[in-house]
Formats: structure tokens, sequence, C-alpha cells
């Protein structure tokens, strides 16, 4: 289920992306790290899409390197439920294994409808 702004729980924090929850500890800005700490907060797919749309912030895409893990190790690096994981930043859909990252993107684009600045046609 996805959320919506009003429901009880989460936050969904709006462009220009410097006022939510504990900003003023937060000088960098929001970031996908800080988005992933806090899995009630979750962007509006309506500020990415439309006549008055902002592209999506790169520091919002899920950081180089983000999993620990060599493709050789992955099937028996993580215990079951352990393996970290990406996590959407507009619903609660999360992604885990060697591909997670692809998977993210290609999710928040056909669902959402929200390309990646550096998206390839």
């Amino acid at each position: 289920l996805d959320p919506v702004p009003g429901d009880a729980g989460t936050t969904f924090i709006r462009p220009p992306f410097t006022d939510f929850p504990g900003s003023e500890n937060h000088k960098g800005g929001l970031t996908y790290t800080l988005m992933a700490a806090n899995p009630e907060w979750f962007l509006d797919v309506r500020d990415f899409v439309g006549e008055n749309a902002v592209g999506y912030p790169t520091q919002l895409e899920p950081p180089r390197g983000w999993c620990p893990t060599k493709k050789k190790d992955a099937k028996d690096g993580w215990k079951d439920g352990e393996e970290p994981r990406l996590r959407c930043t507009f619903c609660r859909r999360t992604y885990a294994g060697v591909n997670a990252k692809s998977m993210w993107r290609r999710h928040v684009y056909e669902k959402h409808k929200v390309p990646m600045a550096n998206r390839r046609d």
C-alpha cells in the first residue's frame, strides 16, 4: 500500500528538501542515507511529474558502493533477512541483492514515472 500525504505516521518531504525532522542537525541537507534511516519519510511523486516538476536530486539516489558484498559473495554473505536493502523513496518497496540499485532505479521510473538525471534510454 503506497503512502499518501496525511497517512498517520508518515512524513512527506517536499522540494527544496530542506524542511524535514531534525534538518537543523543535517547541514548537508536530505540524503538517501538519511531517508533510508527513516522509513516513515517519503517523497511526493507529484513533485516530480507534470508541468512544474523538479528533477530527482542525485543526493536522494542510493550512493555508489551501498552494498558491501561482492557479486561472488552475495549468496552466502548475509543471513536471511539481514542483507542490506534499498528502499523506494516514494513507497514501502525494498530491494536486496547485487542488482538492487538497478531494480530500484527501474521501479522508480516504471511505477512512479520519475526518471533519474543520468537515465539511459
